[in-house]
């Protein structure tokens, strides 16, 4: 269902940086922090170069939501504590993405997290949740149908922020 995908960035490619946050998921470093952080003009080989289609989380930070989808048809770099993975061909990566948002995903997470004072859940972990999944047909259109849900309360939202400032 998913397999780990990220490589070290070994020859230092001027890959820009990016980072997760649970609002909103892949965002560029230089927008996340001042100046760009202080790993901006550091060397990068350690970190992970993530290809678009992928999947990334810090197994330190998931448990508040801390997961993206990189879709910016580019290669970027995480940081080396980012687990990075895909999906094979018969998973759609939209309906996956709406269960890594879902109760049940964060059940598995406080069920199978690891730790003492800082909880973690790896990717190791992750593949142990069991996620029954219709044919790809299916998902795709389950997966459309949630992003439209999401945009229509999203509309709602700015509706009401409008007409009740």
């Amino acid at each position: 269902m998913t397999f780990l995908s990220g490589e070290k960035n070994r020859e230092n490619l001027p890959l820009e940086s990016y980072s997760i946050t649970n609002e909103s998921g892949f965002v560029p470093q230089d927008e996340k922090f001042e100046n760009g952080g202080t790993m901006r003009e550091a060397n990068k080989r350690m970190y992970y170069i993530v290809s678009p289609n992928s999947f990334a989380y810090n197994p330190a930070r998931i448990n508040v939501g801390s997961i993206g989808y990189q879709n910016t048809g580019k290669n970027v770099i995480v940081s080396s504590l980012y687990e990075i993975f895909k999906t094979s061909d018969d998973v759609d990566d939209r309906l996956l993405w709406h269960w890594f948002k879902s109760p049940d995903f964060q059940k598995l997470i406080w069920q199978l997290q690891e730790g003492g004072v800082r909880l973690y859940f790896y990717y190791d972990k992750l593949c142990m949740g069991e996620v029954s999944l219709p044919s790809l047909e299916e998902q795709r259109k389950i997966g459309k149908f949630f992003d439209t849900l999401d945009n229509l309360i999203t509309l709602h939202q700015r509706k009401h922020l409008r007409l009740h400032p």
